[in-house]
């Protein structure tokens, strides 16, 4: 399998090229050309794109400090409920080659970039809402609970984590910007525009300024402090807002 980001930074477009039974998993409504010896079905929830399933509780605790989730059979109705608190649409798409030499291209619905993520057994992401388009490999998307300071931060109480061994890629609106956090090195950054960020990297809601009429009459008011070590993608730009009443919906899903 290979693919590659056409038409980037603004109008970033996903190609696959895959041979017989490889596949992709995405988002639905993200297709915008296929060859004629592709197979599409749909399932319900987050499908691991090594088909697994796994039926689990795991009370560990991840290094971010975010609780682990239960883990429920590929295509279950509660995998979807979850996939829909996590931003993500209740259904995913599977893309599947019946021969050699077959293409998928995927369009995500914003305007801006999309970023692979190369995921290590010991090395996965946590994606912020809305920034899943797809994924491949042996890998494992989860959703998982942020608790208050990402409710609190606007990017919803679920945050999706995955690990694995493959790629998941992530849509952006605007360009995407990278930075490498070394240990104990930290980095603001406003709650709009966060990414996807290593499950080692920490983080803390905090105030802009240590003045809280500072914080808010700058129009700041709270953000993450990310703390290495890890990596941390974030966008140039925020999705605009749909109104007060959007943006509380948004935060408490």
């Amino acid at each position: 399998m290979d693919f590659r980001v056409n038409h980037a930074p603004v109008f970033s477009t996903l190609q696959f090229s895959l041979a017989q039974h490889e596949y992709v998993v995405a988002q639905p409504n993200s297709m915008l050309t296929m060859s004629a010896g592709i197979s599409i079905s749909a399932h319900v929830g987050r499908l691991d794109s090594d088909g697994k399933s796994e039926s689990s509780h795991d009370d560990s605790t991840s290094e971010s400090g975010l609780p682990a989730t239960w883990r429920q059979p590929r295509g279950s109705w509660f995998s979807g409920i979850k996939s829909m608190l996590g931003g993500e649409s209740f259904f995913t798409a599977e893309f599947r080659a019946k021969s050699d030499n077959q293409t998928v291209v995927l369009a995500p619905e914003s305007y801006g970039d999309i970023v692979a993520l190369d995921l290590e057994p010991d090395a996965g992401y946590f994606l912020t809402r809305g920034s899943y388009l797809a994924n491949t490999g042996e890998t494992h998307v989860r959703i998982k609970y942020g608790g208050l300071k990402g409710l609190m931060s606007k990017k919803g109480l679920f945050l999706m984590h995955a690990t694995g061994r493959g790629n998941v890629f992530c849509q952006t609106f605007g360009a995407i910007e990278h930075r490498k956090l070394e240990t104990d090195e930290t980095l603001y950054v406003d709650n709009r525009f966060m990414v996807a960020f290593s499950d080692t990297v920490t983080y803390k809601l905090v105030k802009a300024s240590a003045s809280l009429k500072d914080s808010l009459m700058s129009g700041e008011g709270l953000i993450n402090r990310y703390t290495g070590p890890g990596d941390v993608y974030f966008q140039t730009r925020g999705k605009p807002s749909g109104g007060i009443l959007t943006t509380l919906i948004d935060a408490a899903f």
